[in-house]
């Protein structure tokens, strides 16, 4: 017992709570992916990393991981208390980020529940100190509200993430986050983003050998 209390004081707080986060994931049964939203969007007071969320976002172009992201951040915003405001909180900022780096059917699906973001719009919660905390929540979810309902915008935020991408070396996902083109028959170049989802599914670009 001696050696396994060493072992245990020599742990780290956030290591402690990444055990215990484990065996909570195990005891609810969650998917690899479902425990990675989770960690993406849990009660701690800092952020979830770039790596974390561009891997929950290459998980969206999986079918099964889609539905699955989908699911916990939606539970998310209906199934958590006011005084979890992080978690809710941290939820739009992930779902913001699959909105512009994920798949093209995540924001099919993401626009078609824009009405569990607009509801966080009137979200109060004020904490023992008297702080609002609920600010944050609101004009998140504003944020993302208007992002929703605006394709010219998606449209234009998923080119600054996919430019970014290529500028710091980013490697898109084998299956969705390379654009694949050809050109029509009326001499437009047709482009295919994402894996085929009804949002954004095709546009054309300038003439090819044109202005």
């Amino acid at each position: 017992m001696g050696q396994l209390d060493k072992a245990i004081n020599n742990l780290s707080l956030w290591e402690m709570k990444s055990y215990v986060r484990k065996a909570q994931n195990a005891m609810l049964n969650l998917t690899e992916v479902e425990a990675k939203v989770r960690e993406a969007t849990n009660n701690e007071p800092w952020g979830a990393s770039t790596t974390l969320m561009a891997t929950i976002a290459r998980a969206t172009f999986n079918y099964r991981d889609r539905e699955e992201i989908c699911n916990m951040i939606f539970r998310r915003f209906t199934e958590k208390s006011v005084r979890e405001w992080r978690q809710i909180y941290k939820s739009l900022v992930l779902m913001e980020y699959l909105v512009k780096n994920g798949s093209e059917r995540f924001v099919d699906d993401a626009r078609a529940n824009v009405a569990l973001v607009t509801m966080l719009k009137s979200f109060h919660y004020i904490d023992s100190k008297g702080v609002d905390q609920g600010i944050n929540v609101r004009n998140r979810s504003r944020e993302l509200s208007q992002l929703l309902n605006d394709e010219n915008l998606i449209r234009e935020e998923r080119k600054k993430a996919k430019d970014n991408a290529k500028k710091f070396g980013a490697v898109s996902s084998s299956t969705g986050g390379v654009s694949s083109s050809h050109v029509g028959g009326d001499g437009y170049e047709t482009r295919v983003f994402g894996d085929g989802g009804v949002y954004g599914q095709r546009y054309e670009e300038q003439r090819v050998g044109g202005t």
